[in-house]
């Protein structure tokens, strides 16, 4: 499915259990929806590889290792658990990509990467790992990077409406126009060379998992994070709606980049926990 204006053209593609859609701002519609397309293909790949819910897929084969048995894996596999682990770390935790596992210990304690080579090695086999709380925001990260490589910088890449990766504002325009906050009364913000991304219970229900108490977290009801990355900006959102706002701001205390908006579980109201320096991102409110 497309739809195209005179300077922009936008596709759409099913992956991850959810709608993924690029647009393109390029006077050649044509060149643009073959780099969509083979944008879509890596996607596709990413998918084979990261999804938990394929038999044959890397974190399928990682889970179902023996303690002390290791596995090769993809290269990007391989990328987005370091960054997953890396999260893991930044937020104390709140972030945990092994918070299926029983009994529960932190994906870090589970795996270790290989020195030279791309290979996982499992400490426990009381291990199940899930990269949905990463994986949607990793994938558009490397379409955007192939999409870059066909000279296509002018694109915003969405999964659903929860993760966003703006690059390049189109010509004419401060940047890409996205939308989030409450339904009744949504706030508009400008990206441009960010990403952004939510979570919450207000689509899915009390889905996200606490990793230190293994029971549904509940104090707030939304979280929305900017970040750099579609990764970074996917993962932060879901440790957003664990974490107390004291920690949420001690965070953004520590990368200037990262903005932070909640809205509690008890409220109606979106508040801003950090706003990062106009000089370390591009974003603007409307």
């Amino acid at each position: 499915m497309r739809t195209d204006s005179p300077s922009q053209v936008t596709l759409h593609h099913q992956a991850m259990a959810t709608d993924f859609s690029i647009t393109i701002a390029c006077p050649d519609s044509r060149y643009a929806r073959q780099g969509a397309a083979e944008a879509f293909l890596e996607l596709d790949r990413l998918e084979d590889r990261l999804s938990a819910f394929r038999q044959d897929s890397d974190v399928s084969r990682i889970s179902r290792l023996d303690p002390g048995a290791t596995c090769v894996v993809d290269p990007e596999t391989l990328h987005c658990l370091r960054v997953a682990l890396d999260i893991e770390q930044a937020t104390g935790g709140a972030f945990d990509i092994a918070y299926r596992s029983h009994p529960h210990r932190a994906a870090s304690e589970l795996i270790r990467f290989g020195d030279k080579t791309p290979t996982i090695a499992v400490l426990d086999n009381a291990m199940s790992l899930d990269l949905g709380g990463i994986g949607k925001g990793f994938a558009l990260d490397h379409m955007a990077a192939l999409l870059a490589d066909w000279d296509l910088d002018c694109v915003l890449l969405r999964a659903s409406k929860s993760t966003v990766l703006a690059r390049n504002a189109p010509p004419g325009k401060l940047g890409w126009e996205v939308q989030f906050g409450i339904k009744a009364s949504p706030r508009r913000l400008t990206l441009s060379s960010l990403a952004f991304s939510g979570s919450g219970s207000d689509v899915k229900g009390h889905h996200i998992i606490d990793p230190h108490s293994r029971r549904p977290a509940t104090h707030h009801r939304l979280a929305f994070a900017t970040a750099p990355t579609g990764a970074e900006a996917d993962a932060l959102s879901t440790a957003f709606v664990v974490m107390t706002d004291d920690a949420i701001r001690d965070f953004c205390r520590h990368d200037p980049r990262i903005a932070a908006y909640v809205v509690l579980a008890d409220t109606a109201s979106l508040q801003a926990l950090h706003e990062p320096r106009e000089s370390a991102t591009k974003l603007s409110f409307q």
